[in-house]
């Protein structure tokens, strides 16, 4: 199963796309009372979290290779640590059967198509939230990479004959370098938002 945050703003009273950061917050109740009542259910013996900026690939990634039966994936943007800890006590609690946890964070090839996309999109939001998640959502993986022993796998999205595709970054390198090259690419796309004067 998987919980798409973004997704629980169209069950939210007057709704509007052109609002949609209004939105956010009910919306993630909303997608937390779910994934607790998911996990209580104890049929998932894998938990996914996505990660990485929104207009990254996350949701097209779930959609296209994590719909299996037993895995529970909470399709977010990842950018809050303390969140993420938050939903691992979750797990504790209430997952009697002990699920393994993985984090899967997907990476824009191109920082200037992502925009692009995100431009696009019915679901309006401020251009200064594109780069917080973008920023963020590296900061906390490198963090996990860094604090924990969960599984991180970080995959490059791109356009190629006019559709998402993904290539998987070798999980070889030792933690800590993968943890630096996610602290390296949130400077370089802070350095993009500075130069372009979105803070």
């Amino acid at each position: 199963m998987i919980i798409e945050v973004d997704e629980y703003k169209n069950k939210i009273k007057n709704y509007d796309p052109k609002r949609s950061e209004d939105f956010h917050v009910e919306s993630a109740k909303l997608a937390d009372i779910d994934f607790k009542k998911q996990l209580k259910t104890q049929k998932h013996k894998r938990i996914v979290f996505m990660a990485g900026g929104t207009a990254s690939g996350k949701t097209e990634f779930a959609h296209t290779y994590l719909t299996k039966n037993n895995i529970l994936v909470y399709d977010g943007t990842l950018k809050n640590y303390d969140g993420f800890k938050t939903k691992l006590d979750k797990i504790k609690r209430y997952s009697k059967n002990k699920p393994t946890v993985k984090v899967i964070l997907i990476i824009p090839k191109s920082i200037y198509l992502s925009l692009g996309a995100f431009l696009k999109r019915e679901r309006k939001m401020k251009i200064n939230t594109f780069f917080e998640t973008q920023i963020k959502s590296k900061l906390v993986v490198a963090q996990i990479l860094t604090d924990t022993k969960f599984r991180v796998d970080i995959y490059v999205s791109s356009i190629g004959e006019g559709k998402l595709k993904f290539s998987k970054l070798a999980n070889d390198a030792k933690r800590k370098y993968r943890a630096n090259f996610l602290l390296r690419l949130a400077d370089i796309i802070h350095s993009i938002a500075v130069k372009n004067n979105i803070e």
